[in-house]
């Protein structure tokens, strides 16, 4: 009984190092955005609720954290769409080119 990582694809029929690309730059981008979150949410932090310097970190941290995962898991789900759609795109294609492979 072979895995999925011995056939050269995931569960879902797409190949692994698509979804391995995807998930890097899903997480490249999620990091990104948790950094920007995590820096606005400290300088409102500070200026506007008036949080002393231990409170604005905590408040930058916990919130670069937790709008980072949220992030990529958006972009990993956006990713994986459209792979998903390039693969049956190629999939109709290779079957109307070749009629006797659909069946």
């Amino acid at each position: 009984m072979s895995t999925e990582h011995e056939r050269g694809s995931s569960a879902n029929g797409l190949p692994v190092d698509a979804v391995a690309r995807a998930t890097r730059d899903a997480q490249r981008d999620g990091i990104f955005a948790g950094l920007s979150s995590g820096l606005v949410s400290a300088i409102l932090g500070s200026k506007l609720f008036r949080l002393n310097r231990n409170a604005t970190i905590l408040c930058g941290a916990v919130t670069g954290i937790i709008s980072g995962y949220q992030f990529t898991q958006g972009f990993l789900a956006a990713n994986l769409a459209r792979l998903e759609q390039e693969k049956a795109r190629l999939d109709k294609a290779a079957a109307e080119q070749d009629p006797a492979r659909s069946s």
